[in-house]
């Protein structure tokens, strides 16, 4: 029977774990998720980059001092308007409605961060490493992926007419390297959430 704790960082990691080997699976095999696969796996990083740059702007409202918890949630209300509109781009270029949800989700955090917060002295400092760690483990896979010479694998030219890519650019002309850098970004997160939980059970 696993202790407490380490049940406790296991599932904290479950879920970038699967993302990454979701993103190593297509890189193999670009449809095994149907024709869609490697698109909504460009699609995920996408938003994602939204998520990490509103978390920031949404953490501050959270946490934001002398400030009431009506307030805060009309802070977060603006600013997930904003950000909406860019979700509602990608939602429109991928004709998809998942992002909604999605972005939803990530408020929905933020609206309970305001009633416990993050920190056990009552403040921000866990959810401003989160938000750190997130955003440089996204940087640097991102652009590792991009500088680095990749193996193309299962994404080889033959395939990409096939996975209905919209748009152009690096990642609509050499899909490997959205995926490649998804695998990188969930496995750094996996790693590095598992190794901080590590240490505070310690």
């Amino acid at each position: 029977m696993l202790h407490p704790r380490a049940l406790d960082r296991l599932l904290a990691v479950v879920p970038d774990v699967v993302s990454a080997l979701a993103f190593a699976g297509l890189w193999l095999s670009p449809l095994a998720f149907g024709p869609s696969g490697v698109r909504n796996a460009m699609l995920v990083m996408l938003v994602e980059f939204v998520l990490i740059h509103a978390s920031a702007f949404l953490g501050a409202a959270a946490f934001a001092e002398g400030a009431t918890k009506l307030r805060k949630v009309a802070m977060l209300g603006g600013f997930a308007l904003l950000y909406l509109g860019f979700i509602a781009a990608f939602a429109s270029a991928f004709d998809a409605t998942w992002p909604f949800i999605a972005f939803g989700w990530l408020l929905l955090g933020k609206l309970r961060v305001i009633f416990h917060r993050a920190g056990p002295d009552g403040t921000s400092g866990g959810f401003a490493a989160m938000w750190a760690l997130s955003a440089l483990a996204y940087l640097a896979a991102v652009f590792a992926t991009m500088l680095l010479p990749l193996p193309r694998l299962g994404l080889g030219e033959a395939v990409r007419p096939l996975l209905d890519l919209p748009g152009s650019g690096l990642w609509v002309d050499q899909p490997h390297r959205v995926v490649a850098a998804g695998m990188l970004y969930f496995g750094l997160l996996a790693w590095a959430k598992w190794h901080a939980l590590r240490v505070q059970a310690r």
